[in-house]
């Protein structure tokens, strides 16, 4: 059979049963990360602190498959998809046959198959084993990087805004602390993430977030998270967590912060990468998730590069509705 034909139906039987997906727990930290780390990724989606605590519930599970690690996802409201299968370095993989079962898999669950967040080398791994699969790239999930020294300093002209918003705040709170988060502050940064979200119209949306924020915050050490926070008038009011994704790259996982003081937000997004994030020469925000006022945020540091990710699927989807378009409402912005 020629190579191109690889989704032909006949080729791509599988069975359920090969697969067993598992939950992501602390304890599967060292085996999930004995595949993605030696990838060396500067994509956000596969650090298992990522996969930890915005999968929780059953949202991501895993599988392992003849030397490839398979990690499906299920969220409300959207069907079943994969992310791009991972081999394991150094190991010899039939990566045409992995794709094809996880294809199968999707199939028989009765979902259409589609694997998401595919970061650019994985797509490109895919397509040359089975090349006729459709691409299209899914923009409201590519990370924002910028450079840290930018993030550090912010110099020049474009960035005077950003300096102009922590005068501010320094004018009004020239006596405010930075701390680096330890056990003994969570507590204080759950109440307020509970201050912030009741600011929100509509917390429902983001019930899944106050989830994974607690995880991230009594979990930080087994994850390898760090954090810092800032108090004002000896209370804590803006903190954020991140971890070193490779050695030259900071990922920042949680942001939040007391809107009622002005400057606060570039304030702690200074203030941790000045103190937490001395080695690494290019710091990753994640992505927009298509929020209008976060893609504007995000855009106003002038990111280095994008980390782009794509969609890759059997069929052409390119007018299907409800895979990651941009979002029209915007009144729930998540600030991560």
């Amino acid at each position: 059979m020629p190579e191109t034909q690889c989704l032909e139906k006949e080729t791509v039987v599988t069975e359920q049963k090969e697969f067993c997906f598992r939950p992501i727990t602390l304890e599967t930290k060292e085996l999930i990360e004995s595949y993605t780390k030696p990838w060396a990724m500067d994509c956000s989606d596969l650090s298992f602190a990522n996969l930890f605590i915005w999968g929780a519930e059953g949202k991501m599970q895993f599988a392992e498959k003849d030397n490839v690690l398979f990690i499906k996802l299920d969220f409300a409201n959207v069907p079943v998809f994969f992310w791009a299968p991972i081999p394991k370095k150094g190991e010899t993989v039939q990566y045409k046959k992995a794709i094809q079962d996880a294809i199968a898999y999707m199939e028989q669950i009765g979902v259409e198959p589609t694997f998401r967040s595919v970061w650019v080398p994985f797509r490109d791994k895919m397509l040359e084993a089975c090349p006729n699969l459709h691409v299209m790239p899914t923009d409201i999930a590519w990370d924002y990087v910028y450079e840290r020294e930018s993030l550090a300093t912010l110099k020049g002209k474009k960035l005077h805004g950003k300096r102009n918003h922590i005068n501010k705040f320094l004018a009004m709170h020239p006596d405010y602390e930075y701390r680096q988060l330890d056990a003994s502050m969570i507590d204080e940064c759950i109440g307020l993430y509970e201050k912030w979200i009741s600011e929100r119209e509509d917390t429902a949306e983001l019930e899944d977030e106050r989830k994974s924020v607690a995880l991230a915050l009594r979990n930080m050490e087994r994850l390898g998270l760090t954090g810092g926070a800032i108090y004002v008038d000896g209370k804590l009011s803006a903190f954020t967590v991140g971890e070193r994704l490779r050695e030259d790259m900071q990922l920042i996982h949680i942001e939040k912060a007391d809107t009622e003081i002005d400057g606060l937000y570039p304030m702690i997004n200074q203030q941790y990468v000045l103190h937490e994030c001395q080695e690494v020469t290019y710091i990753n925000r994640e992505e927009d998730m298509g929020h209008a006022g976060m893609r504007k945020a995000k855009r106003s540091y002038y990111p280095a590069y994008m980390v782009e990710k794509y969609l890759l699927s059997v069929h052409d989807l390119t007018d299907a509705k409800g895979l990651w378009k941009q979002r029209e409402s915007d009144d729930n912005t998540v600030n991560r």
